[in-house]
């Protein structure tokens, strides 16, 4: 099948996912994973100090730390996200390739849980997304395993370009905030600077299927 006509049925589909009640919510979980794991590591890259990685029920979480560049930290969360998902998309192009970066998240997700994680709740729901990734790269044959890897991507990006919406409630709380008394740029700014990266990296994903071929 054409891939640029898979990567409107991987679209669709995980619009249809992201509206159902529960099944959506591990989804949500990872691509928040995502963006905590993205605050973590550019924190520890900064020479900053993690102090706690935390997540909620309601897929929200935060990362605490001590130290490092604030300004590379903050804006790090949504766009890593974006990253992430463009990662995992194209290691679908291959077997081996989706298999050894879906074992290696579940090699990252394990080290944050023992590094940085100090409430039940952030371990339930972190070890609850390793153990679907542990099922995933157990039970997914080769013929289906690039094709969750990239619908997994599609999902978690949609949410990259969904979530930064959310900062526009009048609470002047979270990351956009934290850039605007940092940088004197509005929030709305940040909010449009992410949504537009990950609409910009869904664009480069479908370019980089190439052209349908004619036969």
């Amino acid at each position: 099948m054409n891939q640029r006509i898979l990567f409107f049925g991987y679209c669709l589909f995980a619009i249809v996912i992201s509206y159902i009640p529960f099944i959506g919510l591990p989804f949500i979980y990872l691509a928040t994973i995502f963006h905590e794991i993205s605050h973590a590591l550019v924190a520890v890259v900064t020479g900053a100090q993690v102090v706690e990685f935390a997540l909620a029920v309601d897929g929200s979480g935060h990362v605490l730390s001590r130290g490092g560049s604030s300004f590379l930290i903050a804006i790090s969360g949504y766009l890593g996200v974006s990253i992430w998902a463009a990662l995992l998309f194209q290691a679908g192009t291959r077997n081996n390739l989706a298999r050894f970066t879906i074992g290696s998240l579940i090699v990252l997700f394990s080290v944050t849980l023992i590094l940085w994680v100090n409430n039940l709740m952030t371990a339930l729901i972190l070890g609850a997304v390793i153990g679907l990734l542990v099922l995933m790269l157990a039970k997914t044959s080769a013929v289906y395993i690039t094709h969750l890897s990239r619908f997994v991507a599609i999902i978690v990006l949609f949410n990259a370009i969904k979530s930064p919406l959310y900062l526009i409630d009048g609470r002047a709380a979270g990351d956009g905030a934290i850039l605007a008394k940092m940088t004197f740029v509005p929030e709305i700014v940040w909010v449009v600077l992410w949504c537009a990266a990950g609409l910009a990296v869904l664009y480069w994903l479908y370019q980089s299927l190439g052209k349908p071929q004619r036969h």
